[in-house]
């Protein structure tokens, strides 16, 4: 019998059609008795969907430019490394990957035809009350803009904080939930931020957003974490990856 690892490394195959029919029913058989296997499959349905659904802005030749310049600048600035990977193997990094190029176009087409409502709101409160109603919005894209645009807030906006928490626990997209511990992380000198931080491991499923949460739980050096990492580690139904991580991460607590 496979490991949810080899069932979910098929998955997108599974989804091209392109196993064979043995290898299909395997698939489908340990989906029927296994929840974990059949979140992560529904995820990556409801990913693609989004793909499909995507209204593309055919943009001019000055503003590809320009974004090519920008992404260019960042990569330099980074120190970001281009590799190759191979999907097929890895699903769930080609996933990260097409998702963050996704996020990021999203998020440079919808700066460019918001950005003269940033320069209207030109003081803290307005730029607060922006941010918050676009943590609201219905497109993900959009709430992971308005997460960017939160770290740059001072701690002193308990709203801001409250409103990132509430992604964190609350928002059905696992992407804007890694983004919104990854923002928190920047005010983790807070005891709220701590504990939120701390209860979303304990409460998180997806696998991805916990190994988020172990990295920036062991960053910040907070040692509360220990025993609920402990905890994880210990537990059959953690995934190995997971587990790896947990390892990885845990002696920096002790």
């Amino acid at each position: 019998m496979m490991k949810c690892n080899e069932i979910q490394n098929q998955f997108s195959e599974y989804l091209e059609n392109s196993l064979s029919e043995v290898a299909n029913s395997e698939i489908e058989k340990h989906l029927k008795s296994c929840g974990t296997c059949k979140q992560e499959l529904e995820e990556i349905k409801s990913f693609f969907m989004v793909l499909d659904n995507q209204e593309i802005e055919i943009t001019s030749a000055n503003l590809r430019t320009n974004f090519e310049e920008m992404l260019a600048q960042e990569i330099k600035k980074n120190g970001i490394k281009v590799v190759k990977f191979q999907p097929k193997s890895d699903w769930k990094s080609y996933l990260k990957v097409a998702a963050s190029i996704v996020i990021v176009v999203s998020a440079f087409l919808f700066g460019k035809h918001q950005s003269n409502i940033f320069k209207i709101a030109n003081n803290n409160e307005q730029n607060q009350e922006v941010v918050l109603a676009l943590l609201e919005n219905n497109s993900a894209s959009k709430r992971i803009l308005a997460i960017a645009n939160a770290e740059g807030f001072s701690k002193k906006d308990t709203k801001i904080i409250e409103a990132l928490i509430n992604r964190l626990f609350f928002d059905k997209n696992t992407n804007v939930r890694s983004a919104a511990a990854e923002a928190l992380s920047k005010f983790s000198s807070e005891i709220i931020v701590r504990d939120a931080l701390i209860k979303s491991l304990q409460t998180e499923k997806n696998s991805s957003v916990q190994i988020d949460l172990i990295q920036i739980l062991a960053k910040i050096q907070e040692k509360r974490a220990l025993k609920p990492m402990q905890k994880m580690l210990k537990n059959e139904e953690t995934p190995q990856y997971v587990k790896q991580q947990l390892e990885l991460n845990l002696p920096s607590l002790l």
